[in-house]
């Protein structure tokens, strides 16, 4: 079969004597409308997608035109999930040159599938495509598949297979043309990643910073807006507060990369080569090389593709002597959560009855957003990441319905005004180094020779709730600034990768405190500068700590002939 790229970008089309394929990516649609480009969930399901938030409210249209290359009958396929399968409340159809077509989408299946459209009719070949959202409740659209082919049914599972097939039909080469060559690669843009970025930049690396959303900031972002808690440090300091991209932009040896999703490493040996990355609206792909990695993304996905030794759930008390483990080794971990925010109009403002939302909600009435909406405690933090979101929007809505029913008059005109759909993050992998930091390291305030970051105020445990499931119960035990060892933010078994933020190299109960925003900007300044050294001295992190220790403390510390190498001046972007 030939594959032939269609006349507009990104919708390809593949041909033989038999069969014409068109697929289109509605991530890639030329007016997205009131749909939110949904690209968190790439590693789960295989793909971007488009999700109608509307908070039950109908959002506007997306809609883009598809070059066809004949005019005739096809059958259409969408891919699509019904989020609730005993109510369907993602609904929503499909339009072909403004004529609507009568299947509802989002209704079948359980999980991510391809809904048979039946056939339809193309008229032109320059044709209108537009999804209409009918109910405002997370309605969710991947992709749409025109074939000639009416026995033709798309790949099922998001495995292998399926990638295979999709990058047929958009023509992706097997290798990812050239990004460009890097002193370092950092891979997430929270707090972190942007702290790594920075210091490596100002110590004169040449730097790639890849974050597959739209903005940088991770669970302190608009999207999510946690405030970030720690100690202040002067880089970290630049990239808490709302100008981060500003001070980023600034930087001339950055090279910024937002809206781009890290998918593939390629490895010799122990080492990390490159870094295949797509672009979560075009579908576009870049192989980046880099001497050293810095995986900033909070899973520990860099890591966990290169093979880097991990660790996910709980320590058994014994195993590290810690007094707040249990007694034997679990799964459990942090969840997540979603912000929301309720505003009172001047009108009443009535709210859709969702059935579906009150079963998770159950007969809970606060409606006050805050840390304690959090869910996932017990299920798989990475493969469940969207069960877990969709859960958490069930609750709000549901929570919110109660509210106006139960208090008719007084919440009359009370509506919601935003719900995160881009869930805050909590606890997964935790890729493995040199050292482990415990409970003990903490409570002691232990004085480590390779101290790089400094840690403080908690530890924050958290547990499920008891009588609903998607409000969480947190122990918050004080403690006193602690140094953080070098050990800790280098993989054990990878030579060039480091790691800062909720992946660095602890124990479940160590990483309750040092989860901390500012704290990981803490480790991301460190290893930034170990990049620099690794570059400098012709080394690997493990060599940095080995014969170069001393002038990395130099650098994070600001001290000696690194006095200000950290403190930068804003400089106009010169690329």
């Amino acid at each position: 079969m030939k594959y032939l790229p269609a006349i507009l970008f990104p919708f390809l089309i593949a041909l033989d004597a038999q069969a014409v394929e068109v697929l289109v990516e509605a991530e890639s649609f030329d007016d997205p409308g009131g749909w939110m480009v949904d690209a968190q969930f790439i590693d789960q399901m295989g793909s971007p997608y488009l999700l109608a938030h509307g908070l039950g409210i109908q959002v506007a249209n997306a809609k883009t035109t598809v070059a066809f290359p004949d005019t005739g009958t096809y059958r259409l396929w969408v891919r699509t999930k019904d989020w609730v399968p005993s109510h369907h409340p993602g609904r929503f159809r499909v339009a072909i040159d403004g004529k609507e077509l009568a299947t509802e989408f989002g209704t079948v299946g359980d999980g991510w599938v391809w809904q048979d459209g039946g056939l339809v009719e193309v008229a032109q070949q320059s044709t209108t495509i537009e999804l209409r959202d009918l109910t405002g409740f997370d309605g969710r659209c991947d992709a749409l598949l025109f074939t000639t082919d009416s026995d033709f049914r798309p790949p099922a599972k998001p495995d292998e297979s399926m990638a295979e097939w999709r990058r047929g039909l958009l023509a992706l080469p097997d290798v990812p043309p050239a990004g460009g060559s890097f002193d370092v690669v950092v891979v997430g843009g929270g707090v972190p990643g942007c702290s790594a970025a920075l210091t490596a930049a100002r110590l004169g690396l040449r730097v790639a910073l890849v974050q597959n959303r739209p903005v940088l900031g991770g669970n302190s972002s608009s999207e999510i807006g946690i405030r970030p808690a720690g100690l202040d440090r002067s880089v970290v300091t630049e990239v808490v507060g709302a100008k981060r991209e500003e001070v980023i932009l600034a930087e001339p040896n950055i090279h910024l990369l937002l809206g781009w999703h890290a998918f593939r490493v390629t490895t010799e040996g122990s080492r990390i080569v490159s870094v295949d990355a797509k672009n979560t609206r075009t579908s576009e792909e870049r192989r980046f090389n880099a001497r050293t990695l810095v995986d900033c993304t909070g899973d520990g996905w860099i890591g966990y593709r290169a093979g880097a030794e991990y660790r996910m759930g709980r320590e058994a008390r014994d195993e590290f002597d810690e007094s707040l483990a249990p007694e034997k080794a679990d799964r459990m971990t942090h969840g997540a959560t979603l912000f929301f925010k309720i505003a009172i109009d001047q009108w009443p403002v009535p709210f859709p009855d969702v059935p579906w939302a009150r079963e998770v909600a159950g007969d809970h009435l606060d409606p006050v957003s805050n840390h304690s909406w959090e869910y996932g405690h017990l299920r798989d933090m990475i493969g469940e990441a969207e069960e877990i979101r969709d859960h958490l929007l069930s609750a709000i809505y549901g929570t919110f319905a109660n509210v106006k029913q139960k208090f008719p008059q007084k919440a009359s005109k009370a509506r919601l005004s935003h719900v995160g759909y881009v869930a805050a993050r909590g606890e997964s992998r935790r890729l493995m180094g040199d050292y482990i930091l415990n409970e003990n390291d903490i409570r002691t305030s232990r004085k480590f020779p390779d101290a790089v970051a400094t840690g403080s105020l908690v530890f924050c445990l958290h547990y499920p709730g008891e009588k609903h499931d998607f409000r969480n119960k947190m122990d918050l035990i004080p403690v006193k600034p602690y140094g953080i060892p070098f050990r800790c933010l280098y993989s054990r078994n990878i030579d060039n990768l480091m790691m800062a933020g909720r992946d660095a190299s602890a124990t479940h109960i160590a990483y309750s405190s040092i989860k901390l925003m500012k704290t990981g900007g803490h480790m991301g300044v460190a290893v930034g500068a170990a990049a620099a050294l690794c570059k400098k001295h012709r080394t690997t992190p493990r060599g940095v700590h080995e014969k170069h220790l001393e002038e990395l403390k130099d650098i994070v510390y600001e001290r000696g002939d690194y006095e200000n190498a950290l403190a930068g001046e804003v400089r106009p972007r010169t690329r």
